[in-house]
């Protein structure tokens, strides 16, 4: 997967300010898989199913899990 843009100063799942790159990847599995990836090692991941369901994953940079759900499709 390859950084389809970075960002500066957002604000990451921990609460600092930092900069970062978002990657994006279309394949079989998924129809879109987004991550983005901060500086302080924190990281967002979400998935988007052919069915419409959505899978979202937030880690704060310190292997803490914030979020981990899964959306249908309605």
């Amino acid at each position: 997967m390859k950084a389809n843009g970075s960002f500066k100063s957002q604000k990451a799942p921990c609460g600092r300010l930092v900069n970062g790159e978002e990657y994006e990847d279309h394949d079989d599995e998924c129809v879109v898989t987004v991550e983005v990836v901060y500086e302080c090692g924190c990281q967002s991941i979400q998935h988007e199913y052919h069915d419409g369901c959505v899978s979202r994953r937030v880690i704060r940079h310190d292997g803490r899990v914030l979020v981990d759900e899964m959306l249908s499709a309605e």
